[in-house]
């Protein structure tokens, strides 16, 4: 009995070294226009599930909303005012869970990979599959 116990212990003591970045399958990608990911594939292959924000999305729905506005006034308004109506809700929500991530898992600086629900994070990098080999390498240590 005290063998089995023994086996069992080592066995999951194995499985929490070998699962360390099992227990972290979500990636989140935190970028901007100009630091955008590279290579998202690479999480299907390493069996990661991602979410990717671009926090420069305000300035996007801004930027799509005043474009080419005319000169009257009252046209411009109504104009706008209508593009803000077909604007896509699900794209302006992800604004705002992005920036609500940002200050939820202070993040420093952009870009970042962060893994679970905050607990690693990755400046800098905008490889995928970098992020993923150096947040896996860290998790052996």
């Amino acid at each position: 009995m005290k063998q089995v116990f023994i086996i069992a212990l080592l066995l999951l003591q194995s499985l929490s070294v070998t699962n360390a970045s099992e227990a972290f399958t979500k990636v989140t990608y935190l970028g901007t226009n100009q630091k955008t990911i590279s290579n998202p594939n690479a999480v299907t292959e390493m069996q990661f599930e991602l979410e990717v924000y671009n926090l420069d999305e305000l300035k996007n729905i801004e930027e799509e909303v005043t474009n080419n506005l005319p000169d009257d006034p009252v046209v411009a308004e109504r104009l706008a005012n209508e593009r803000m109506d077909n604007l896509d809700q699900a794209k302006a929500m992800r604004m705002f869970e992005s920036v609500a991530l940002l200050i939820e898992w202070d993040i420093k600086k952009l870009p970042a990979f962060v893994f679970g629900e905050g607990e690693y994070v990755i400046y800098g990098v905008t490889e995928t599959a970098t992020a993923i080999k150096r947040f896996i390498n860290s998790r052996k240590r």
